[in-house]
């Protein structure tokens, strides 16, 4: 059983307390800007490993048949005509916007050979958290003020109006346009505690407002939209009159495997100078990437990271246990991606969790345990307290995306079957990360929560 230093009362102190430990680093310089002038000893072009290069198609690995199938989609646009709405389903870091951002970039391209202007924007979802945002950033990508005359304001006016500015910049600039909503599944009412049938959700209501643009809006160019998800079963969440609409094919990615990403990460050598590489390091990228669940995003920003810390500790090769140390800040970084995007009310729950495992011998609890943690939690910030079906229904996105395992249980005639819950990931770095938050900072997890904790347990 872990416990925390005297001193640590709230879940803010716990993550300040444990936060991850800086790389040691080289010698202070008499001249510290000198490394600005300063050939880079390990990388030759760093950009390569970077999240958002698209790289040329032979450095895109095992992904043929996908490529062809988004082409097919997109293809009308070439000429100015209406490309096929598409979902393309799999597990994070399965390539599916790598192929979008590729495809979509290479259709923009022809279409500017053949005189047909064709706009292209790719929205990260879980950033934007509402159809608003959502509509108010693809405004702005897709809008040139200087030819328009149009501003874009970042609030002040109703969403039906944005939409209306949407619609005339896109009438003004482009014959297609391209939508792409990466994250689609990460669209969700502002206020935690709603719970709006499909049609209501903010997603189902953005994919109207598109899916329809023509026929309700006036608008000549036709809009393309493509939406991106982990969620496997997300197609089947869509309100009815949206999928009538929207009408969307769906594309499976399935994970790579160690040898598809050692493939890739061989593809990408050229981001560093020649010989710098021991012969062990994308191997072993590899195969920790392949414990993820085959997410090549991962296994490339592990093949970053690493040379960045031979970097920072003035090594003149990568070798493993510089990929040892990136792999331990980048299981950091995994944790950080998934819980940022989380609902307030997902956020405790799971702190909830991580705090029963942290804090006591047991690895697995049962659901009803958990909830009394979470409420708990919840009155301590004096935040709304949802009902146990609606934290559990929350839950269970994570256990899609591998944070948490759910399976029903019998322990006998005695108590008969129940939901058991337990975490596939790292209590601590699950409780550093939420602990980041600002509401759930203040989440009381001192001596006196612990011990309320395993008496609950005990009961």
């Amino acid at each position: 059983m872990d416990s925390t230093s005297d001193g640590i009362q709230t879940l803010g102190e716990y993550a300040a307390e444990h936060g991850a430990v800086a790389h040691s680093q080289s010698a202070t310089r008499d001249d510290p800007l000198a490394v600005l002038d300063e050939e880079d000893p390990i990388f030759a072009n760093e950009d390569i490993l970077r999240i958002d290069h698209i790289p040329d198609q032979d450095k895109i690995v095992g992904r043929n048949d996908q490529i062809e199938t988004v082409a097919r989609r997109l293809k009308p646009t070439i000429t100015g005509g209406g490309g096929k709405g598409t979902l393309l389903l799999g597990k994070s870091g399965s390539g599916k916007t790598l192929v979008t951002r590729y495809v979509s970039r290479e259709v923009v391209h022809r279409g500017d050979a053949n005189g047909v202007r064709i706009g292209r924007a790719v929205i990260d979802c879980a950033q934007r958290r509402s159809e608003v945002q959502t509509v108010i950033h693809l405004a702005k990508s897709l809008n040139d003020p200087e030819q328009t005359g149009i501003s874009i304001p970042s609030s002040g006016i109703a969403t039906g109006a944005y939409y209306d500015r949407l619609w005339a910049v896109i009438n003004e600039l482009y014959d297609a346009v391209i939508v792409v909503l990466d994250e689609i599944d990460r669209l969700a009412p502002a206020d935690d505690d709603q719970n709006l049938p499909p049609e209501e959700a903010d997603d189902s209501k953005l994919l109207m407002q598109l899916s329809r643009a023509g026929e309700e809006n006036d608008v000549e160019a036709s809009i393309t939209v493509i939406g991106i998800s982990n969620d496997l079963k997300y197609g089947d969440r869509l309100d009815t009159r949206v999928e009538s609409s929207f009408s969307p094919d769906e594309i499976v990615f399935p994970a790579y495997d160690a040898n598809q990403l050692g493939d890739i990460l061989d593809r990408r050598r050229d981001a560093y100078h020649d010989g710098v590489l021991t012969d062990d390091v994308v191997p072993l990228c590899s195969a920790f990437s392949a414990q993820e669940h085959g997410d090549a995003r991962r296994a490339i920003d592990l093949f970053r990271l690493a040379g960045e810390v031979a970097r920072d500790n003035d090594a003149e090769m990568v070798r493993e246990e510089h990929v040892r140390v990136a792999n331990d800040d980048a299981e950091v970084t995994r944790i950080q991606d998934l819980i940022r995007g989380c609902p307030t009310q997902a956020k405790i729950a799971i702190a909830a969790l991580a705090a029963m495992d942290e804090f006591t011998n047991q690895s697995s609890f049962k659901a009803t345990e958990m909830y009394q943690v979470y409420r708990t939690f919840a009155e301590a910030i004096n935040t709304n307290v949802l009902g146990q079906k609606r934290i559990t229904d929350q839950l269970r996105e994570y256990e899609t995306l591998k944070i948490i395992d759910m399976v029903r249980t019998s322990d006998g005639y005695r108590e008969g079957t129940y939901l058991q819950i337990s975490l596939l990931d790292e209590p601590g770095l699950l409780l550093q990360t939420i602990g980041l938050d600002d509401r759930c900072a203040d989440i009381p997890i001192n001596s006196r929560m612990q011990q309320h904790i395993r008496n609950i347990l005990n009961s």
